[in-house]
């Protein structure tokens, strides 16, 4: 008889009402848009260390050991990690020990006490309890998987900042060095200005030209002035978003590499859009917090069925403290406990369909999730690759332009053209100028977004850094 209780004690444990979870089927394309390496995957390469800069580098590490909202996302786990164990506690009997000493009068007319008996006594009492929710119906299981998947949720949730703290520090560096870069060009175009001030000032003095060369010389000298305000207002602002982003106070950021001095790779290896699945931290996530709900609903239909406990005591009792601890004084008890709810007005009818609910807005969140990657991996790819087209093409109208301003300057200089000539020249290649700076930080802001959004293995690695620094 008691092989045959175990037996089905044993199986009436191995239920489980939670719904069976299998991955959301989705059409996923076969490729990217543009043409891209699918050979292999970015998944353990830290591509920021690629670009070539040390400073670069050092100030990743800074930002993934003393960011605050990164160390935020660290405790959140812990957070879930205590949720888990307090759920998962259930699995195991609860064991504690209760104890009390009293001194009680009773009545003295009470004809239930013995002859002799004193009315006034102390009472004594120690005991060891135990209880256990013997799992018919996987409740406690449903309540430990759930907490579980919530507890991998939280970590992917963390690797989520660590993938977005990584690039953001990596564009704010890249964003200072092209602002460098445009400063430095403006500051050139100032002088250059201030020298064609110069010598349409000496030409008027001379009785050369009319003063309108003067005006006009000084105008665009103004122009480059404002422009070199505008930078230097732009830079210190980066500069105080990438400091919060390394968890200091707004300082200035040492620089490494100029814009032009950055490697950008020929090929960045994509891999497959059905990679992103197990590479994007926030898919994980998603899929995690979907799984968690597939268990709570089981959580919920438990709650229809009988809840069953065993309980126990084992201890001693008595009227005298020196005799609390001897055999005579021995009490124990065990036994079942049984509950059945039988009408609750709808409350367990709609604890059920609320995990229905959620997990349905998880399940189309988890779709929407692997959509938005695959819209930002091609967004990013498309991106990149119109961004190091448009270098190719600014670098060539850059030096069109440089001929261009030569040869109004010669013709002015024998009087074959105006001032005005050389003026739209010097403009246009100014502008062309900024451009190609702009066009080679894209470059670099479009690679770090394809990065971000392939995710891969490397958030694991720098998610590893977070940890050893937290």
């Amino acid at each position: 008889m008691k092989i045959l209780w175990i037996v089905a004690i044993t199986a009436l444990t191995s239920c489980n009402l939670a719904p069976r979870y299998f991955r959301p089927e989705m059409e996923l394309p076969s490729t990217w848009r543009v043409e891209s390496n699918q050979s292999s995957t970015s998944a353990n390469l830290r591509w920021w260390e690629e670009l070539g800069d040390p400073i670069l580098n050092a100030l990743i590490v800074q930002a993934l050991e003393n960011n605050k909202d990164l160390k935020t996302a660290v405790w959140r786990v812990c957070d879930f990690c205590a949720r888990y164990q307090i759920e998962s506690s259930g699995l195991y009997p609860q064991i504690d020990l209760d104890g009390f000493a009293l001194k009680e009068r009773f009545p003295v007319q009470a004809t239930f006490l013995p002859p002799g008996f004193n009315p006034i006594t102390p009472n004594y009492e120690f005991a060891f309890n135990l209880d256990y929710e013997i799992d018919f119906w996987g409740r406690v299981r449903n309540l430990s998987r759930s907490a579980y998947d919530e507890l991998l949720a939280s970590v992917e949730s963390r690797r989520t900042v660590v993938l977005s703290l990584v690039s953001a520090v990596a564009q704010s560096y890249i964003q200072i060095r092209q602002l460098d870069r445009e400063l430095q060009i403006a500051y050139a175009t100032l002088e250059d200005r201030r020298e064609y001030l110069r010598i349409a000032t000496l030409r008027f003095e001379g009785g050369l030209t009319s003063e309108i060369e003067v005006t006009q010389a000084l105008s665009i000298f103004e122009e480059a002035q404002a422009a070199v305000v505008v930078l230097e207002r732009l830079i210190p602002l980066q500069e105080d978003l990438l400091s919060l982003l390394l968890g200091e106070s707004p300082t200035c950021i040492l620089r490494g590499k100029t814009i032009d001095q950055l490697t950008l790779p020929l090929d960045i290896p994509t891999g497959l859009p059905c990679e992103l699945l197990v590479q994007r931290p926030d898919i994980v996530e998603a899929e995690f917090k979907l799984m968690a709900a597939h268990a709570s609903i089981g959580v919920a239909r438990a709650a229809f069925l009988p809840k069953i406990s065993l309980t126990a005591l084992f201890g001693g009792q008595s009227f005298q403290l020196g005799h609390l601890f001897s055999g005579s004084s021995r009490a124990w008890a065990y036994g079942a406990d049984f509950i059945q709810q039988i009408f609750t007005g709808g409350r367990l009818s709609g604890k059920l369909n609320l995990s229905i609910a959620e997990k349905q807005q998880l399940l189309f969140q988890y779709e929407q999730t692997v959509l938005t990657a695959l819209k930002e991996v091609n967004d990013s790819l498309i991106s990149h690759t119109q961004a190091r087209e448009l270098i190719v093409v600014e670098g060539r109208r850059v030096e069109a332009l440089k001929e261009y301003l030569r040869l109004a300057w010669l013709r002015y200089y024998n009087g074959q053209t105006d001032y005005l000539t050389v003026l739209d020249a010097e403009r246009e290649l100014f502008a062309a100028q900024i451009d190609l700076t702009k066009a080679q930080g894209d470059a670099f802001v479009t690679l770090v977004d394809i990065y971000k959004s392939l995710g891969g293995g490397w958030v694991i690695d720098a998610d590893e850094t977070t940890l050893c620094g937290g």
